[in-house]
Order: structure tokens, then sequence, then C-alpha cells
């Protein structure tokens, strides 16, 4: 093992003003960090990513649409329909 020794050198102090800058740039750097996610959280926003993930569900990485994925879609939404038309009638 190594030994390690403290630095006998005290780590130089800052200034106000120093001080007064890091926080500055700390509060610019949040500012952005909220603005970016109040623009990630819009409701139009996610609104488009979900789109597109539905969209992607149904499309293969080329653009082509996936016709096995389309049947299931479509399977479900005859299943929830005969489902109602079921139950109504008794």
């Amino acid at each position: 093992m190594s030994d390690v020794t403290p630095s006998s050198a005290p780590a130089p102090a800052l200034s106000i003003v120093d001080l007064q800058a890091e926080v500055a740039a700390a509060r610019e750097e949040l500012v952005a960090s909220i603005s970016t996610l109040k623009a990630q959280t819009a409701p139009k926003a996610l609104l488009q990513r979900g789109g597109r993930s539905i969209t992607g569900w149904f499309t293969d990485e080329f653009g082509g649409v996936r016709p096995e994925r389309v049947a299931i879609a479509g399977a479900v939404v005859v299943g929830i329909v005969a489902l109602r038309l079921i139950t109504r009638r008794r």
C-alpha cells in the first residue's frame, strides 16, 4: 500500500466574488434544466412522444407496416366490441 499524506498546503480560499459567481452559474444551470424539463413534460410534447411510440409499435425500422401487430390490435378491438354487445343483450 502506498502512504497517502495530506497536503500541507491549505486549499486557496475563495473570495466572496468567486462564490457569488459560482452561485450565479449554478442558478443559471438550474433555470435551464427546469426550462428543459418543463418543455419535455408539456402536454403537446407528451402527445408527440406517445404518438411516435404508438407509430413505432405498428411499423418496423424501415418504415414498413407490421401486419401481425395491426392484426393483434384489430383482434383486440373486435373482442372488446363483441364483449360489449354480449353483455348489453343480457
